[in-house]
């Protein structure tokens, strides 16, 4: 029995109030859109100063939907951490749902890798990685998965990173304005984060936010964009999306030859890209792993 059995009043169970999270959806100032993600539009906007205001996107009487969405919120609450955008409120007043959080500076990690001008040595992408993989340990730690780990999630600033849209992929997925009864939406890019696990689960019949995301999951999409900071492009580009379904179904892995990638990089990579989720890395073990890279020698040392 528990220990509070003498006082009656501590065994209410409250709904945690979100007041202090629930921001008025007039109080906004909604300025130019600054992206577009599956749930819905990003906005610049201002409230007690510059903000990133995500508007979602849900069917006007989904109470599923709804739930789920102050489900994420109240697990979004009481994240801080430096490689995790600030989480500042919610507008959760159906029909005007938005996530108000930090403003990102810098760009995406997706257009730095793709940025010729940008020099990745093994020093920086190692950096690059154990933010994002910091960030990410937080996250599982706090019980949330992320579900559409990419580096177009990923910001990239005066050498810091910052991790944003995690946990609102499943809020969005059969929101999808437009999607066919027969057709299964494949953003270009998903595919190759996607872990056989769940790859196996695609048809014309999945809905996005059944599909099994699991912590694991987000291990085998950490291993895509750590393939992306060595190669500066996604593995299986320009491959018809059924051959990449095929080839991750079945546990096969893109040729790394052609890469460059070090033994020491591609065995990190082969963890995270593991068939059997219960054999890839966590996040905090993967904190030792990239720890351990060797160090390469700056050709100029300065004193």
């Amino acid at each position: 029995s528990s220990r509070n059995e003498g006082n009656p009043l501590l065994q209410i169970e409250v709904e945690p109030t979100s007041d202090e999270w629930d921001i008025p959806f007039e109080q906004l100032e909604i300025g130019e859109m600054i992206g577009k993600g599956r749930f819905g539009k990003v906005f610049h906007g201002r409230w007690h100063g510059e903000v990133a205001i995500r508007l979602i996107d849900i069917e006007r009487d989904n109470e599923d939907q709804l739930k789920a969405f102050k489900r994420e919120v109240m697990a979004y609450r009481n994240t801080r951490h430096e490689n995790v955008v600030l989480f500042m409120g919610a507008c959760m007043s159906p029909p005007h749902l938005a996530i108000i959080t930090s403003l990102c500076k810098g760009r995406t990690l997706y257009s730095v890798v793709r940025d010729a001008k940008v020099v990745l040595d093994v020093n920086k992408t190692r950096q690059i990685a154990q933010e994002m993989v910091k960030g990410m340990g937080y996250l599982h730690a706090k019980g949330i998965i992320h579900k559409d780990m990419k580096s177009k999630n990923v910001f990239y600033d005066n050498g810091k990173v910052v991790i944003t849209d995690f946990g609102l992929f499943t809020i969005s997925g059969v929101l999808q304005a437009g999607r066919r009864e027969d057709k299964l939406r494949i953003p270009n890019g998903w595919l190759c984060h996607l872990a056989p696990e769940l790859i196996q689960q695609l048809s014309s019949e999945t809905e996005e936010d059944k599909l099994p995301f699991s912590k694991q999951s987000d291990v085998f999409a950490f291993g895509t964009i750590w393939y992306e900071l060595h190669a500066r492009e996604w593995p299986y580009k320009s491959q018809p999306a059924e051959a990449i379904i095929w080839q991750i179904g079945n546990g096969m892995k893109p040729n790394l030859t052609q890469t460059g990638m070090g033994k020491e990089i591609s065995d990190i990579l082969l963890l995270c890209w593991a068939y059997k989720p219960e054999e890839r890395p966590s996040f905090s073990k993967l904190v030792d792993l990239l720890e351990k890279l060797p160090k390469r020698n700056r050709r100029l040392s300065h004193p």
